[in-house]
């Protein structure tokens, strides 16, 4: 309980408003279950003000994800994944799995949605307003659909925070033109497509075979091997060489991460 009082103050002083006090409390659980707070501590942070600027972002992500998944009245798996594997990508592992426990937390309480996207329209810039219309598009679709709970979720988000009708229309065209392209060419539904090749995916010594470790490896060793290998193929390594090289390392780091998620699921590992 203590650590719920700590953690909604807390959320006051680092982000205000609405955002900043769902974060605090969410935050605050985390602290009574033995968690820890990461907020302002991802891999790419420099100095004052730039990561308290990512970490308003983030936490601007972690509730507008909470909005859309709860949208539809369940929360799909589906929908978990994309929001780890983003994570991952753009803060690393240790941190993504903080901000995880966190979104956990947020999904446990009722979303003030007006509240929270008048505080983003007047805080946040319109580049990193698109990059979190496009992100809770990507949440929406990785069931293979888009439920009109979520659609309407989605349009009051962009109206809160700022984003022209001419624009939002933009960006759904763009998620329904990719989706639809993909069915056309290879029939079929890309994202249930995509589940059955996971559900079938490598077999386990396979997965060893990937992360380039014997199956004996101890559990300490598995998860030092992973992360040099995440390291060492994460797609940042290769922005400056272009976009094929990108989709290269993007490519391998998801077979990685794919690999990895399936060992520890065997082991049972967290």
């Amino acid at each position: 309980m203590l650590g719920k009082i700590f953690g909604a103050g807390l959320g006051w002083i680092l982000g205000g408003g609405p955002i900043g006090a769902i974060i605090g409390l969410a935050i605050g659980s985390a602290l009574d279950k033995g968690g820890s707070s990461v907020f302002g501590a991802d891999k790419n942070d420099q100095k004052g003000k730039q990561r308290t600027q990512r970490g308003d972002f983030s936490a601007a992500l972690i509730v507008v994800s909470a909005a859309v998944m709860k949208a539809d009245g369940k929360i799909l798996k589906s929908e978990l994944d994309f929001v780890k594997k983003y994570f991952l990508k753009n803060f690393g592992e240790e941190v993504a799995r903080e901000k995880i426990k966190v979104l956990g937390e947020v999904l446990k309480q009722e979303i003030p949605i007006d509240e929270v996207t008048r505080q983003i329209r007047y805080h946040m810039r319109i580049a990193e307003k698109r990059l979190l219309l496009q992100y809770i598009f990507g949440i929406a679709v990785s069931d293979g659909e888009i439920h009109q709970s979520e659609l309407r979720m989605i349009e009051r988000i962009s109206n809160g925070i700022g984003i022209s009708q001419l624009e939002f229309r933009s960006i759904q065209a763009m998620f329904t033109q990719q989706y639809n392209k993909y069915r056309q060419r290879y029939g079929g539904d890309y994202y249930q497509q995509q589940r059955q090749k996971k559900q079938s995916g490598p077999s386990l010594s396979t997965c060893y075979k990937i992360l380039g470790v014997d199956p004996s490896i101890s559990d300490t060793d598995l998860k030092k091997s992973y992360r040099k290998l995440a390291i060492k193929h994460h797609p940042d390594k290769v922005a400056h060489l272009g976009e094929d090289h990108v989709q290269v390392a993007e490519d391998k780091f998801q077979k990685i991460q794919e690999a990895y998620d399936e060992i520890k699921e065997k082991r049972g590992l967290n």
